[in-house]
């Protein structure tokens, strides 16, 4: 089967060629079009199937991804748990410093940090303030389609898009 854009091309060529007053001609590029616009159609129902057998596959992907992400938080906990028990059981011994080939271990006491328990309490002076300017697009879209003219704006189209129901 030819390939698709192949087929594009030949549909292109066909729309743009210039009969001229010849009938028997206009004719014969009438029946080709109609043709090749078939081979067109039949070709896009193949490659909507080929999207469509793609969908599963990307589910499983997705599942798998939840799977190694719920794997990876155990194991993160995991990991905290055994930090926290070596930590505790240095504490507790006043042992302060292991070394070994590998690696060495050390326990460092914990610092003093504040624990905020109500932020709308607090003084202004011992809050930052974040501000964030972002374009509003939408509104900046309203008014360029009503024909307003926005410097530093523009209208464009997205690309097109297929839909398969």
């Amino acid at each position: 089967m030819t390939e698709l854009y192949k087929i594009t091309g030949k549909l292109l060529e066909l729309q743009n060629l210039d009969a001229g007053d010849d009938a028997n001609l206009k004719q014969a590029v009438v029946d080709t079009l109609d043709a090749i616009e078939g081979e067109f159609q039949d070709k896009a129902v193949s490659v909507a199937h080929f999207i469509r057998n793609l969908e599963p596959d990307i589910k499983a992907v997705d599942t798998e991804i939840k799977r190694l992400q719920a794997r990876k938080k155990t194991l993160e906990n995991r990991q905290e748990q055994v930090t926290d028990y070596l930590r505790e059981n240095m504490e507790r011994t006043g042992i302060k410093n292991i070394s070994c080939p590998l690696f060495s271990i050390s326990y460092v006491k914990g610092r003093e940090t504040a624990a905020i328990e109500d932020e709308s309490a607090l003084p202004d002076e011992y809050v930052d303030v974040k501000t964030e300017v972002k374009p509003n697009k939408a509104s900046i879209t309203k008014a360029l389609k009503g024909g307003t003219n926005i410097p530093g704006a523009r209208l464009e189209h997205t690309k097109s898009s297929i839909r398969i129901k």
